[in-house]
């Protein structure tokens, strides 16, 4: 049977449009690079002028891999869009000498939006002694391993207390100074992502005095300046992030509107619904 010439016309255009519903929309802002290397890069991050929200989601992308060139040109390992989280690569708070007594590495964030995630990051130190997180001049946690043979090598995977501990980090940190003391010859300290949130990229390495840096996790925040640039018109909320007992910070947070949606709720016109066909 031959259809009218009209009512093609209207099965096409209702076709584009299902078609249309159905493809997940960009993560990164148009007209820029989404990828680095294997890792997507969504806004707010951004690789080049005008891709980003502001200098701190500046992305260089070097050789296929990307660096927070306002931090330091940290590495870049991932970003969680819907937890706000990136996880970076840091320098290991590590001495190896003789003896080693009342040692300090301060570690700051600066005026940046990111702070250490005390959801997703244990305090862990490896080798011989004790160790301390201190934030405004007070300790917050701190761990002491037992060596009963200093030759022994230890996994992170593998952290009971001897010759390696880790503890709970209770605040979100914008900045910390690790204290270490030990009489043995090497002792490492540092905020190392949990393994139950990054599991198949960190939990099979070996820490035994020769990696020179860690997997961390940092939560990125938004104030209400940001907010209005991001183009968040979907679901937004606001959260409360403590950062000791008496101080916290307010943060805002985009997301799509219902579980069927998806993409980037960052930008205009980012969620998109999907098809359950």
């Amino acid at each position: 049977m031959m259809l009218p010439h009209n009512l093609y016309v209207l099965i096409f255009f209702i076709s584009s449009i299902t078609a249309a519903t159905d493809v997940v929309p960009g993560f990164a802002k148009p007209g820029c690079n989404e990828t680095c290397g294997n890792l997507t890069i969504p806004y707010p991050f951004g690789i080049g002028p005008n891709c980003f929200l502001n200098r701190w989601y500046a992305v260089d992308c070097v050789s296929s891999k990307p660096y927070l060139s306002s931090l330091k040109h940290l590495p870049l390992l991932g970003i969680d869009l819907s937890e706000q989280m990136v996880l970076v690569n840091v320098s290991l708070s590590s001495k190896c000498q003789a003896s080693v007594w009342n040692s300090t590495q301060i570690v700051n964030l600066g005026d940046s939006p990111f702070l250490f995630s005390m959801m997703h990051n244990k305090f862990t130190i490896q080798g011989c002694g004790t160790a301390a997180i201190s934030s405004h001049g007070n300790d917050i946690t701190w761990c002491s391993t037992l060596c009963s043979q200093p030759s022994m090598s230890s996994r992170i995977d593998n952290c009971y207390g001897i010759h390696c501990c880790r503890a709970k980090v209770p605040y979100y940190l914008e900045a910390f100074s690790v204290n270490v003391s030990s009489n043995k010859s090497c002792l490492s300290a540092f905020l190392v992502a949990d393994n139950s949130y990054v599991h198949d990229l960190f939990s099979r390495q070996s820490y035994d005095g020769d990696v020179s840096s860690i997997p961390t996790v940092l939560r990125w925040t938004l104030t209400n300046n940001d907010y209005s640039k991001a183009s968040c018109n979907y679901s937004f909320s606001t959260h409360e992030l403590h950062m000791s007992e008496n101080t916290s910070v307010h943060t805002g947070k985009c997301s799509c509107r219902s579980e069927i949606e998806e993409g980037n709720p960052y930008l205009s016109g980012g969620c998109k619904g999907t098809s359950s066909c």
